[in-house]
Order: C-alpha cells, then structure tokens, then sequence
C-alpha cells in the first residue's frame, strides 16, 4: 500500500492541518501509563516462581518428543524426513523449549488461563496413552491405528507456537518404530510428565476469582473509574473502561468472574468481545458491530442508525485482539492491558482504539500489567518487548510508529 496511501504523523498533523484538528476537535492528552505488577493468589498459595520455573524446567514433555524413542535401526528415516535445515529431534527439542516459555506466558495471562493449558496438556497425554496402549494390546483399530502424528494444537494459545509448527510440516511416526513400554519407555515418562503437570494443574484450580490477586487488581481499577469518572469536552461523565487480553479464555474467564459484579454492585453494562464470533453482552444485541456501536456510540454515530437502542451504553468491554485495529472506540478514555503481547505492534494497535483524532476526552490513560519480577526473569517479557520496540522506531521510525493517527 506504499504507493496508494501516504503515512501522516500526528506531528505532521499537528503542525500543516492547524484548521481541520480545530474542525474534528483534536487529539487526547496522552498520560504516563500505569504499571500494575499483581502476584497470582492474595493468599500467597500458589507456588513460588522460582519453585514454578524448576517444576517446568524440569519436564521432559515426551509427548511433544517422539523422536528420541525411535528404535535404533528406524533412527535414519526419521533423520533425513524434514524439509528444513533442522532435524525432527532439533525440531521436537525447540518446541518444548518454547512450550515451557509458553506455560509461563500462560500465567501472565491470567492463572485461569495457565490452569486450561494445563488440563489439555494432560488430555493429550491421555489420548496419547489410551492410543500407544490399544496397539500394545493388539486391539483392532483403522489403517491409522499405529501411525502417529506429531500436532501441538495450540493455535488458540501461541503464535509463535503455532507458527514453528509450519517449519518443516506436520510429521508423523509409525508406532511400530518406537520403544513404547521397554528401553528409553514413552509409556513410563508419559506418565512422569502428567503426574508433575497435574501437580501445577491443582495448584492453579485451586486459586479462585475471589483469591486471583490479578483479578482483584483490575476490580479495582473499575470501581476507582466508575466511582470517579472523567468529565469530557462535552461536559459528561465518562466510565468507560476497554480491557486488552492476548488470549481468548483470559477474556471469557475475566467476562465471567466481572459479570455478576459489574451489573449489580456498579451498575455499568458489561460486554465480552474476541474472536470466531464470540460475543456476549449484558445490554443491547450481541452481534459484534452492535456491541462496538452501543459501546462508543458517538464515534460510531449510533444516533444515525434507527434500529440502535437510543438509551444506554455498554461502560466495560472485554476482547482479545480482534478489535485491536480498525475500530474506532475513542468514546472511551481508560485502557487496560490485562496482558502484554510480545509484538510491541500489538500494544500501539490497541492504544489506538482510544487516542484518536476527534476524541471527546481530555486526555486519555493506558495501563499496563506487567508480570512480576521474579516471573519476568524467567519469560522476559518485559526486556523483550522493550526491545522490539526500539526494532520498531530503528526500523520504521518513532514519527510513524507511535505517533500515528
């Protein structure tokens, strides 16, 4: 699109559209964003991090490692399979690196969404087991019974995950070719790994929406925006608050444990928005562009659409990051990141949902919740996300990047 749109920095805007900034009433104030860093149970029972980080780095997650039980004499066919320069064993060995990192990135979500990885992680196992077990038993099966194929399943968790599973394509492994129940014994360290991740399983189902410190945190932050709204150009009240999450079962779990709280004691409207059409809403219709509308109507000129509900608003929006660009939602004046997305891209995309031209609002505020420091040692999401942001301004330039329109 370089050669059919032209980049226009709100500098730029600033100082050559003098005339049309006065006509569409300007840009927001941009206040220093708030760091929130939240400790996972507010009864300090979960685990330690460091306790957490030697659980994980301890697992050998077989399951994802099918390679290293290949039967010596089956080992070259295995080798030489991949189109890429990396063998299937270097392959198996990346993604449970990043499979672990995964399960921490998991946690800094929310501890709802590290207990939902958790449990499929187990599944797997288990239909892996009841798999390997009906072929040692001989039990009668389809042409595919011994053919096993090497599927990670999680493009609804991680991108970068999900991505890696195209290098080289899917692989599959014939049963036969692999020590199952003797030698190195996939059926015994299967069994090992699910007992050790059913141990973090219970820790994580043990903390409660009433002991999520997280949640707790951001329950604040509501009820402070509720209690004291903004007052806008226009001279109203504004509650509106918008709530970011990377991951779609941080987003429904945050809609569900909020629900119930937001519409009785706060008396604001709730509505939950993420992707593949998921939509739920405790005012107006459910459909996506309606939730949008009756969440920002002035931006999206709900006056001008007859079959809109006239009378009320939806004050809080939960979503994932389909709506994080296109949208214009700058009726809202108070941001949450209830995650931070390792594309820095991501966070810009989102922040600009409300810092647009022609924002009613005085200023608007982002805020950001951070992993704690002795979590962050172990994902470095903070440092990395720091540092592609800096990538960003080298690369496309600061003007263009965080100034755009």
């Amino acid at each position: 699109l370089d050669e059919l749109t032209i980049a226009r920095s709100r500098k730029h805007i600033q100082k050559y559209y003098k005339a049309t900034i006065a006509q569409l009433g300007g840009f927001p104030e941009r206040k220093k964003p708030v760091s929130i860093y939240s400790a996972i149970d507010t009864r300090g029972r979960f685990l330690s991090y460091d306790k957490l980080n030697d659980e994980i780095a301890g697992y050998k997650l077989s399951l994802f490692n099918p390679s290293k039980y290949v039967q010596e004499q089956f080992k070259p066919a295995y080798q030489t399979a991949t189109r890429d320069p990396f063998t299937q064993a270097d392959r198996e060995n990346y993604l449970i690196g990043m499979m672990k990192v995964n399960f921490l990135k998991r946690l800094e979500s929310s501890v709802k969404s590290f207990e939902i990885t958790m449990g499929r992680t187990i599944a797997k196992i288990e239909a892996l087991e009841t798999k390997v077990r009906a072929y040692l038993s001989g039990v009668p099966g389809n042409q595919d019974a011994n053919e096993l194929e090497l599927d990670l399943g999680v493009s609804d968790e991680d991108e970068d995950l999900e991505e890696s599973m195209l290098v080289g394509g899917k692989f599959k492994y014939r049963l036969e070719h692999l020590e199952l129940d003797r030698g190195r014994n996939w059926l015994k360290d299967l069994k090992k790994d699910k007992d050790q991740l059913s141990i973090l399983l219970y820790a994580a189902q043990n903390v409660t929406p009433e002991t999520d410190a997280k949640l707790a945190d951001l329950k604040k932050l509501i009820a402070a925006k509720v209690a004291n709204p903004t007052i806008n150009k226009l001279g109203q009240p504004n509650k509106k608050i918008l709530v970011f999450t990377a991951f779609a079962d941080t987003a429904t779990y945050i809609y569900n444990s909020l629900l119930q709280w937001a519409k009785k004691d706060l008396g604001i409207d709730i509505a939950l928005v993420c992707g593949g059409g998921d939509t739920r809403t405790t005012f107006g219709e459910t459909a996506f562009n309606q939730i949008l509308t009756n969440f920002s109507p002035r931006s999206k000129h709900r006056d001008k659409i007859p079959t809109m509900p006239q009378d009320g608003e939806i004050d809080l929006i939960v979503a994932t990051d389909c709506i994080s660009e296109g949208q214009n939602l700058q009726d809202c004046d108070y941001l949450v990141n209830y995650d931070i997305h390792w594309n820095p891209v991501r966070i810009i995309q989102r922040f600009g949902r409300i810092d647009r031209i022609g924002s009613a609002s005085h200023a608007v505020q982002l805020v950001n919740f951070w992993p704690t420091e002795d979590l962050n040692k172990y994902i470095n999401l903070k440092n990395r996300v720091e540092a592609r942001m800096a990538l960003v301004d080298i690369e496309i330039g600061r003007a263009s990047c965080r100034e755009r329109v």
